[in-house]
């Protein structure tokens, strides 16, 4: 008679506890236990957490069955799409779960996830959309999640376009690369058409010149195109165009007061001021390593972003 030795969690269990330890958000907190579970080829590792959980801490909700294994299948969902996955982390976990269980495809949920993020949908207002306008999305595949949507209203902030203006010295390496990977980023995230992103520098030493050659291959590696960038030069008047204006380095933002008059209506910053290792971006101009600068502006444009989404929730 062959016995059945119990399955060892102990790894398992001792990662749910750091995971719980370290006070994530609610959102990063269920995508780490996600990624835990997901980590066990054994068919019972999410009941088998779902009991440790509750055991270990029962003034804590969410930790059913069924939820872990909705933590699973979103962590297993997004897996591959890092750039949706992130989006989703700022859906909040019950419109995460009507979309995981409501599409039918990963481009549906793709689609829902920019949507939602997009237009502020309620979870009733999505639900409940019934006209579709051809070729606008997907369509679904679930009797759970009808064909919906259409006729977009667009709510508040939906019809705010945010402007943003990037600036260095030169206007030929720093800036128009932040300036590129911003309007990258937004139109992955389906929010192009929310943002004006331009970039200027505070001298006229390259006015007219085109993004400098190493600079543009660094964007085109990461399939960005600079093409029909031509450098000009901070003006007094863009300042009360623009929402928010972000230097690169702190000379920058000195060049920037002068030329701008100060700072009145607190729109200047640095781009690394908006993530968690506030610096100058590196200037390779003098460094000659564009992948330091590559490094720096994607980081600072993603958190940039993020804090910008953050803000209009």
């Amino acid at each position: 008679m062959n016995i059945r030795k119990p399955t060892d969690y102990t790894a398992m269990f001792a990662a749910l506890d750091a995971a719980v330890a370290a006070q994530l958000p609610q959102m990063e907190l269920y995508r780490e236990i996600g990624r835990v579970v997901g980590g066990r080829a054994e068919k019972g590792a999410a009941v088998a957490a779902s009991e440790y959980l509750q055991a270990a801490y029962p003034a804590a909700d969410g930790f059913s069955p069924r939820n872990l294994r909705r933590m699973r299948a979103f962590y297993a969902t997004y897996e591959e799409s890092p750039e949706i996955m992130r989006l989703a982390m700022y859906l909040g976990w019950t419109r995460n779960v009507a979309i995981l269980e409501g599409c039918g495809s990963s481009e549906e949920r793709a689609w829902y996830v920019r949507a939602v993020l997009r237009f502020g949908w309620k979870k009733r207002n999505y639900w409940n959309r019934s006209k579709r306008r051809h070729g606008e999305i997907p369509l679904s595949t679930s009797k759970r999640f009808p064909a919906i949507l259409v006729k977009m209203k667009q709510r508040g902030r939906a019809n705010v376009m945010k402007k943003i203006f990037f600036v260095c010295h030169g206007n030929i390496c720093r800036s128009p690369m932040a300036e590129f990977v911003m309007k990258d980023l937004v139109k992955k995230a389906g929010l192009a058409s929310q943002f004006h992103i331009e970039s200027a520098a505070t001298s006229r030493e390259e006015i007219g010149n085109p993004v400098y050659p190493p600079a543009r291959r660094k964007l085109a590696e990461h399939g960005i195109s600079c093409d029909g960038h031509a450098t000009r030069q901070l003006t007094n008047q863009d300042y009360d165009a623009y929402d928010l204006l972000i230097g690169m380095d702190s000379a920058n933002l000195r060049d920037m007061y002068r030329i701008c008059g100060g700072d009145y209506s607190g729109k200047v910053s640095l781009l690394m001021d908006h993530t968690d290792h506030p610096r100058d971006v590196a200037d390779p101009w003098y460094t000659e390593d564009f992948d330091a600068t590559w490094r720096d502006v994607l980081e600072g444009c993603q958190g940039l972003l993020d804090s910008i989404i953050r803000k209009e929730e």
